[in-house]
C-alpha cells in the first residue's frame, strides 16, 4: 500500500509512549520533552496531545483488543511494537475521524522505523482490529463486575473498587468517565499586571480566544458573585508559548484550583502574613499574593529542583519580596510559632480529581498510597495550626476526593488541636460537600473541572 511517510505528531507521540512504556517517567515531562524535539506546533501539537494522553488514559481498555488478536503476549511485546499497536488500536476504536488505512499503515511505519522488527505483527493484529477490534472491546467491557468496568473506561480494578466503595456505582462511573474526557483549557489572569478585559485582548492578539468561566449551576448566590472572578477559558495554541504568559499576564491553573485561594482570602484581611507549605510550582502562592497584597508570603517546598521552579513563577508573576524555602514544612524552625495570619496546606494527595489531565496517574498510584499520603497530609497540617497565630486561619486543600484524605484528616486535626471549622459551604453553596458541610468539593462530573476538596480552620 502506498503512503506518504509518519506525521511529526504520530511520531513524537509513538515516542512519548516508548519512553513511558521503558522508564517511569511523568507524562508531562516527557510529552514536553518530545513536542520541543518535533518543533511541533498548533494542529500538530493538540495532535500529539490527544494521541499520546489517549493511547495512556486508553492502555487498559487497548490491551484487550490486542490480546485478543495476538498470539504474543502483550507484556513481552517489544515497547516499540506496543506503541504501534496501541496507537493504531486507539485511533481505530476511539478517533472515528482517522481512516482505516491511515492508522494501519502509519503503525506499522512506526514499527518499521523503530528497527524492533515488529511491523509484520503491528500489520497482522491492526487488520484483524479494524474488522473486529469493536466488538472485542464491547465484548469485554460488557463483562459484569469490576472487570468489565476496568476494561470499559481503561483503569485498574483496584482503583475502580475503591471509587465504587467511596461513592456509589452511579458516580464511581461519572468519575471514571470523566477522567477520559479533554481536561478544561483555564488559565487565571494574574491582577498584579492587567485586568481580565486587558488580559482577553491581549491573548486574542496571539490567536488564543478566551471567556469568562461559567458559574456553578443552579446557585442563585454566584448570580452576582463568582468563585473564579480570574478564571478565563480558553481555546488555540498552548498558553505557554503566548507572550501574555511569557510577561505574567497569566497562568495556567483550573477552576478548582483557583477556588482554594479564593476561599481561604475571603476571611483574611490585606496586609496579612502567609505561609504557603506545600508551594510549588506557585500558582496559588502567586494567587494569594494578588489577592491579599501581603506584609510577608513564605513559600515553602522539601524539593529544591521544584523550590527553584517556584522561584522562577514568582519571578515571571512578578510578585515582590516573597521568602522561597526549601525544606520540610515539618520541621521548619521554631521561631516561626504563631507567626502568620494566614497558612495553606495544598498538601500532596493522590491526585485522582486530576486524572483527565494527568494520563498517567491511573496507572502510577497503588492501593498503599492513600494511607501513607494522608499520614503525611495529618503532619502537615498539625504544624501549620502551630505555625497560625491565635485567631488565623489555616486553609487545607487536596486535589482528590477519598474520605481518608479529606474530611478524614480535617476531623483528626479538628479533635487533636481544637481548631474551629469555618464555614466555606454556606459561602459556596453548590460546592458544599456533603460528607463535612463546612468544607468544598468541586466534583469533576459535575462541575466540569478538577476535583479539589477545601476546609479552613480558625486557631482559637
Amino acid at each position: 500500500m502506498a503512503h506518504g511517510p509518519v506525521s511529526p505528531a504520530r511520531s513524537a507521540a509513538h515516542r512519548v509512549l516508548v519512553a513511558l512504556e521503558r522508564r517511569p517517567e511523568r507524562f508531562e515531562e516527557v510529552l514536553r520533552r518530545e513536542s520541543a524535539r518535533a518543533q511541533l506546533d498548533g494542529r500538530d501539537a493538540g495532535l500529539l496531545w490527544e494521541l499520546a494522553s489517549g493511547v495512556t488514559k486508553r492502555r487498559r481498555s487497548l490491551d484487550s483488543v490486542i490480546a485478543a488478536l495476538s498470539h504474543y503476549p502483550v507484556r513481552s511485546m517489544p515497547a516499540e511494537v506496543l506503541a504501534a499497536l496501541r496507537l493504531g488500536v486507539y485511533q481505530l476504536l476511539f478517533l472515528d475521524r482517522v481512516p482505516v488505512h491511515a492508522a494501519v499503515a502509519e503503525s506499522v511505519d512506526l514499527a518499521k522505523q523503530s528497527g524492533s522488527g515488529g511491523a509484520g505483527l503491528v500489520n497482522a493484529v491492526l487488520r484483524r482490529a479494524a474488522e473486529q477490534g469493536r466488538t472485542i472491546f464491547e465484548r469485554a467491557a460488557g463483562a459484569t463486575g469490576t472487570e468489565g468496568t476496568s476494561v470499559r473506561f481503561s483503569y485498574p480494578p483496584w482503583l475502580v473498587d475503591a471509587l465504587v466503595a467511596e461513592w456509589g456505582d452511579e458516580r464511581a462511573v461519572a468519575l471514571l468517565a470523566q477522567g477520559n474526557e479533554v481536561p478544561e483549557r483555564c488559565l487565571r489572569v494574574n491582577t498584579l499586571v492587567a485586568s481580565v478585559p486587558e488580559v482577553a485582548a491581549a491573548l486574542g492578539e496571539d490567536g488564543i480566544a478566551a471567556a469568562a468561566a461559567p458559574l456553578p449551576r443552579d446557585s442563585s448566590y454566584f448570580s452576582e458573585r463568582s468563585p473564579w472572578p480570574q478564571a478565563l477559558l480558553y481555546e488555540g495554541p498552548a498558553i505557554e508559548r503566548s507572550r501574555a504568559f511569557r510577561d505574567g499576564l497569566v497562568t495556567p491553573q483550573s477552576r478548582a484550583a483557583q477556588l482554594v485561594s479564593v476561599a481561604a482570602a475571603g476571611g483574611v484581611g490585606e496586609g496579612a502574613a502567609i505561609a504557603d507549605l506545600c508551594a510549588a510550582p506557585g500558582a496559588k502562592t502567586t494567587h494569594l499574593a494578588a489577592l491579599l497584597t501581603p506584609s510577608r508570603l513564605l513559600a515553602v517546598d522539601s524539593d529544591p529542583q521544584r523550590a527553584e521552579q517556584l522561584r522562577s513563577t514568582l519571578n515571571r508573576m512578578r510578585v515582590q519580596d516573597a521568602e522561597v524555602l526549601a525544606a520540610d514544612s515539618t520541621r521548619l524552625p521554631g521561631d516561626l510559632d504563631g507567626s502568620f495570619d494566614l497558612v495553606l496546606v495544598d498538601a500532596p494527595c493522590s491526585g485522582l480529581g486530576t486524572m483527565a489531565a494527568r494520563p498517567d496517574l491511573r496507572w502510577r498510584r497503588r492501593p498503599g498510597d492513600i494511607a501513607r499520603l494522608a499520614e503525611r497530609q495529618r503532619a502537615l497540617l498539625d504544624r501549620a495550626v502551630v505555625l497560625t497565630r491565635p485567631g488565623g486561619r489555616i486553609v487545607y486543600a487536596v486535589c482528590t476526593m477519598t474520605r481518608h484524605e479529606t474530611v478524614d484528616v480535617v476531623a483528626a486535626v479538628i479533635q487533636r488541636t481544637g481548631v474551629e471549622l469555618e464555614d466555606l459551604g454556606g459561602a459556596f453553596p453548590t460546592l458544599r460537600d456533603e460528607r463535612m458541610g463546612g468544607t468544598l468539593l468541586t466534583f469533576p462530573p459535575r462541575d466540569r473541572t478538577s476535583g479539589f476538596f477545601v476546609a479552613c480552620m480558625r486557631r482559637h
